[in-house]
């Protein structure tokens, strides 16, 4: 089979756990999450007894731990594309299940990464997914 379709994605056995591939533990993201969690509980605090001082600085925290963890997100999802993008031109007819297998991802990992890039056209042609009404 030849090309990327929606009808290769979504079966069940996708969304069983892979024992045979590692756990990835996201230390940053958890790191700047922690990071949002504590500038939430200072600002709330410090709202609470009137030291807007240490209320502004708890939101800051907030706002710079969120900014980060999104980023560091964005760039791990920037990372799976890439290498989604780049297995495709070598194979375009792999299904999500082999895509996922080939790069060691979960294949929802796999299928998120295919939406992202039909949705900005970045898709090889001859693995782009059908328009409508085709």
């Amino acid at each position: 089979m030849t090309g990327w379709s929606p009808s290769q994605y979504g079966r069940r056995e996708d969304h069983l756990p892979m024992p045979n591939h590692p756990v990835r533990r996201p230390v940053a993201l958890i790191a700047w999450c922690s990071t949002a969690a504590i500038g939430a509980a200072t600002a709330t605090g410090a709202a609470a007894t009137s030291t807007y001082a240490v209320c502004a600085v708890g939101l800051f925290a907030l706002g710079g731990g969120a900014l980060a963890a999104y980023r560091t997100v964005r760039a791990s999802e920037d990372q799976t594309d890439r290498a989604v993008l780049e297995r495709l031109r070598r194979d375009p007819g792999l299904t999500s299940a082999g895509l996922a297998a080939d790069l060691g991802l979960r294949p929802a990992a796999v299928r998120l990464s295919l939406h992202r890039l039909a949705a900005a056209s970045q898709l090889p042609g001859s693995a782009a997914p059908p328009g409508p009404g085709r």
